[in-house]
């Protein structure tokens, strides 16, 4: 099952997976993500896991994104500030350790609540780079 996408709120992109993602959903969420960052605008993504690990202690997947993130580059590094992830606090430690394994040279937060994330995200990402959010 992909990822549900939401840029409503934009600068504000939004991901949230509902059930675990296998790599054919993960590959549709990083699509989309690269769709946003061809826009060429600067934002701020918020990744929201309601259930187990999307990918966190699956070294496959966690190469599929590592590789994902290298290809994207330049265009990463000037348009996504940063990102803030949410995740059931039973998997915090996991979600850490494996992002700590990405290459992202951003700011970025594991969060156990979505509107401390967003908050975190208007605040400390959003708002030094100008660009602030209509509504949440």
């Amino acid at each position: 099952m992909a990822p549900d996408c939401d840029e409503t709120h934009w600068p504000l992109a939004i991901l949230v997976a509902e059930a675990p993602l296998d790599a054919e959903a993960m590959r549709s969420g990083l699509d989309r993500v690269e769709g946003w960052l061809e826009r060429k605008q600067p934002f701020a993504l918020l990744l929201i896991a309601a259930c187990e690990p999307m990918f966190f202690g699956d070294a496959a997947m966690l190469r599929i994104v590592a590789q994902r993130i290298e290809s994207a580059g330049d265009a990463l590094h000037r348009s996504l500030l940063g990102v803030a992830v949410v995740v059931p606090e039973a998997i915090t430690d996991a979600a850490r350790q494996s992002l700590a394994r990405l290459p992202l040279d951003m700011p970025l937060e594991i969060f156990e609540k979505g509107l401390h994330a967003a908050e975190w995200l208007c605040r400390s990402v959003l708002k030094p780079a100008g660009l602030a959010i209509e509504s949440l």
